[in-house]
């Protein structure tokens, strides 16, 4: 092995180069898509049960020298909101004589929608909640 040697008239290829340290915000956007009563019953299902896992940066090259990654996640306030927009309905099959209940579908199309998306969840009477079906 021979000891590359340096001198004025041939310098070290990094010189005269300049190392910058570049910050790139990320934001993510994650939309659940969740089967439930009422809008917070989805924002509560997301809360408990949603999330990133793990996140992986990118490393790499530029012209022969690393590109080295120094990250950390990004923890955002614990008072923030969440948003929940309805995108479909569950609605039994319908044509012109009959409503078929056992063939459901799901709606995008809100004006063939029964609900607005926001009204609170009823609880179960007694009754109900002994029926088996």
């Amino acid at each position: 092995m021979t000891k590359e040697i340096y001198n004025k008239d041939k310098p070290h290829k990094d010189i005269g180069k300049q190392k910058f340290r570049v910050r790139k915000a990320y934001t993510a956007w994650v939309e659940y898509d969740v089967i439930a009563d009422s809008k917070d019953e989805a924002i509560d299902a997301v809360i408990e049960q949603g999330g990133i896992d793990k996140i992986v940066w990118s490393e790499g090259y530029h012209n022969d020298e690393p590109v080295e990654v120094s990250a950390h996640d990004y923890n955002p306030d614990a008072t923030e909101s969440f948003e929940a927009v309805k995108v479909a309905e569950c609605i039994p099959y319908e044509d012109s004589s009959t409503i078929d209940y056992s063939d459901p579908d799901w709606s995008t199309d809100e004006f063939e929608w029964n609900k607005k998306g926001d009204e609170p969840t009823r609880s179960k009477t007694k009754t109900e909640e002994e029926m088996p079906f």
